[in-house]
């Protein structure tokens, strides 16, 4: 009874850890926030800023009449039908908001009674030149003639007004400031309604509520589209959504393909592997112990981080490699070696505890990682991995796990044989300094490619709809966004005009900017007093000159009291109160974002069309200018890059740091920590190598994958060099080959996986591991030296 009792023990902590743990796997919180794979605040601060400009949640939807029969003025008719009946469900709904379908009726006139009163202010020098044209005799005189034409045809019957109070067309400047509402995107407004210049398409915007980077709320999203299309929609018109959407949704559904199609068959040939190598049902029930520790991990983890990602979950096949591989140790040392149970337990406790120690870490090292997701992953796999080693020593060592009678086919002698076989060392010898020598060759070769879109998988469908997108409405391939910021809203509004100006003098045109109808207060005075100065010395003979011209053309002088008195009067600037009444606030609501919180800034957006030298400026003017900030794939590359690197470096230096340490702690000399060494050095250069030859770039996955190699790898050494400097057990390097071949097969079948996350995942980890199987079977006992030298 007294006996009994301690096994008891073990088995109910081990199984109210496991019911806490699922437990806690009721409160779970999956997110698959883009964002999370992002390296370091600067990226993700400007992705934020996308965010809260809308952005990233902006949903465009492109209605098309495909069909060649229906002719160009039906497709019209069923495309504002159809957009207006869409914009309006949308409206209702919850999920989205600042829907914008269509202008409001009459806004044209509408905006200009709303502005013109205050055209002095918005009037920069440019301006000047053509206002001197229209005052010179010839200006007024081609003008007045325009004028009259037009009171005498029907189109004049409800411009009188308009004429006396503008008869010049200043008010046509606004034109050209108006235009920059609109961006690169080409498209006509008719009737309020965005159509393409083909007349077969309509453009319809609205902003999600819920974030479009989480893959579960952008099905939400896709979901509410689907409906509204078909309940809204004529059979006639094809909707194409773009944006984060179709991205967010894309990769999504591409990594749970591949896990569904993956995972089953790591398992079942990792079941298989087992079957073939320990050829013992006991291995079954073993085997499976460290999986217990999965639920409690993942709470953990979940805990810690108060949600968990679908990729950081999707590392549970690390555990697949990694944890079993104790258990593995534990059960054959068990079994397999002819000492007694305690001996067993006595010899392998140091070579699990050295290896739990560089295990976890590295894995701790990751924690300090500047990419979100690599945090998850790397506490789910360090309590995995603490969690598996404790159930393992409590648990495994309470089954009968010696054999009665020996397999009849033990490959203990035969792998022993192999490693000692005086001509594969010598070849494994020479082939492994060869190796060692081409990774440090071909280290500094390698690139480090921050190009955010590697990570990106877009089905064929989300390529079809960019592409129809680009040729409907003529926009460019590169897009640039510029964020002027401010305490208040009036620095904002300077910072804008001081971008706005600066792509003036650049020559570019080609943008969407708030800055040419609403500059800052400041800008605004400054354009009143060139104003005042303009008229001051001009009027007189400006009048003299009006007076003949509207005599010569039939016109009464006293009709335009209404135009002179407004140069009489003085100017007002033009507040964003102001502009806000006039049918272009849903439009400005796009561009303007207030304070989310107390002491927050105002946001106010410009677009451009960029090229490479566009960019290059607009990165110098970000640096140089406090309050703009460029947001441009271009710069976060760059910036991923740097930070990449410095990952790379600093991770894995700790990291290497750490398992040398460990090593020269527990083997003191200099030979044995080679030995324990030499199959991380070999992953590390295979990995380099591979690298160089397939693209010769490196990407925050290899990261990931490289410091998860140089934890894996060093435990093969340590067991290898454990068992040569004690009894040269035959049963370690039996244990390191299924332990090895176990990693392969939970990793290695990821590089089959379509998404190019998952595949950079798979295929580094099967490259390093499998030169670093052989290196610690075959090289790490060559460099030890002899068990007796060593004993």
């Amino acid at each position: 009874m007294t006996e009994k009792k301690p096994l008891a023990i073990r088995w109910i902590l081990v199984i109210a850890c496991t019911a806490l743990g699922l437990y806690g796997l009721t409160g779970l919180k999956m997110s698959d926030d883009a964002l999370d794979l992002l390296p370091g605040d600067a990226v993700r601060g400007d992705l934020q800023l996308l965010q809260r400009l809308g952005l990233v949640d902006r949903i465009f939807i492109t209605l098309s009449v495909e069909d060649p029969t229906i002719s160009d003025e039906q497709a019209l008719a069923a495309l504002k039908e159809n957009s207006s009946r869409l914009g309006e469900s949308l409206n209702k709904s919850d999920l989205v908001h600042r829907v914008l379908s269509r202008l409001p009726s009459g806004y044209q006139l509408s905006t200009f009674e709303v502005i013109s009163p205050h055209l002095p202010a918005l009037l920069e020098n440019e301006d000047y030149q053509e206002i001197e044209r229209l005052i010179a005799e010839q200006g007024i005189d081609q003008a007045l003639a325009r004028d009259f034409a037009l009171l005498n045809s029907p189109a004049g019957i409800g411009m009188k007004h308009q004429i006396q109070a503008d008869p010049l067309g200043f008010v046509r400047l606004l034109l050209g400031k108006l235009e920059h509402l609109r961006g690169d995107y080409s498209v006509d407004l008719i009737d309020g309604f965005f159509i393409s210049k083909d007349r077969r398409s309509c453009l319809i915007t609205a902003e999600s509520r819920l974030p479009l980077t989480d893959s579960q709320k952008a099905a939400r999203i896709e979901a509410l589209l689907q409906h509204d299309f078909k309940t809204n929609l004529s059979p006639e018109i094809t909707p194409r959504v773009i944006g984060t959407l179709s991205h967010t949704l894309a990769n999504a559904r591409m990594v749970k393909r591949d896990l569904r199609l993956l995972l089953p068959v790591a398992t079942l040939l990792l079941a298989l592997l087992l079957a073939i190598t320990l050829r013992d049902l006991r291995a079954v029930v073993v085997l499976s112990i460290p999986f217990l520790a999965a639920p409690a991990a993942i709470s953990i983890s979940n805990m810690v981080f108060g949600k968990i990602s679908g990729l950081a979950l999707g590392f549970g096949i690390v555990l697949l490699g990694i944890s079993i591989d104790f258990a593995i140790h534990l059960f054959l040392a068990l079994r397999d070696r002819k000492i007694s149970h305690q001996e067993a337990l006595t010899s392998i406790r140091r070579p699990i505890l050295l290896a739990t120690a560089t295990t976890c870490s590295v894995f701790i090292v990751l924690l300090f990682s500047k990419v979100a997701a690599h945090q998850q992953m790397a506490t789910l796999a360090l309590a995995g991995t603490l969690l598996a080693v404790l159930y393992s020593w409590l648990l495994i060592p309470l089954f009968n796990t010696v054999r009665s009678q020996p397999s009849s086919m033990d490959h203990n002698g035969a792998m022993n044989r192999l490693a000692d076989s005086r001509i594969l060392r010598k070849l494994f010898f020479v082939s492994w300094l060869l190796l060692i020598g081409g990774g440090l060759l071909s280290w500094p070769q390698l690139r480090y490619n921050g190009n955010l879109q590697l990570l990106d998988a877009p089905d064929q469908a989300t390529h079809e709809d960019e592409q129809h997108f680009r040729a409907t409405w003529e926009q460019g391939d590169e897009q640039l966004f510029v964020v002027a910021t401010g305490s208040d809203l009036d620095t904002a509004l300077k910072n804008n005009f001081i971008l706005y100006r600066h792509l003036r003098s650049s020559g570019q045109s080609q943008f969407q900017s708030l800055a040419p109808l609403l500059p800052d207060k400041a800008t605004q005075l400054s354009h009143i007093n060139n104003w005042k100065s303009f008229w001051q010395s001009r009027q007189p003979g400006f009048e003299d000159r009006f007076q003949r011209s509207a005599a010569s053309h039939g016109f009464r002088i006293e009709g335009f009291t209404p135009f002179f008195s407004s140069l009489e009067q003085a100017p007002s600037a033009l507040t964003p109160e102001l502009l806000w009444k006039s049918p272009l606030s849903s439009m400005l609501d796009s561009m303007v974002r207030s304070p989310q919180t107390d002491g927050g800034d105002y946001l106010i957006l410009t677009t451009v069309a960029g090229d490479s030298t566009l960019t290059t400026n607009l990165i110098k003017l970000d640096h140089q200018q406090p309050g703009i900030t460029l947001l441009a794939n271009e710069k976060w590359r760059g910036q991923v890059e740097r930070l990449l690197r410095e990952d790379i470096v600093n991770l894995s230096l700790s990291a290497g740091l750490c398992i040398v340490i460990i090593a020269l702690f527990a083997f003191r000399r200099t030979r044995p920590v080679l030995g324990v060494l030499a199959p991380v050095l070999s992953a590390l250069s295979t990995m380099s190598l591979f690298s160089l030859v397939s693209n010769g770039e490196l990407n925050m996955m290899h990261l990931l994958m490289g410091i998860m190699v140089i934890g894996l790898s060093v435990d093969y050494g340590i067991f290898i060099i454990s068992s040569r400097l004690k009894t040269d057990d035959p049963v370690a390097a039996k244990a390191v080959s299924i332990c090895a071949a176990s990693s392969l097969i939970g990793f290695g079948v990821l590089a089959f996986a379509e998404h190019p996350a998952l595949h950079s995942l798979g295929i580094t980890v099967l490259v390093g591991i499998g030169t670093a199987w052989p290196t610690a079977i075959f090289v790490s006992p060559l460099l030890a030296g002899s068990p007796r030298r060593n004993r």
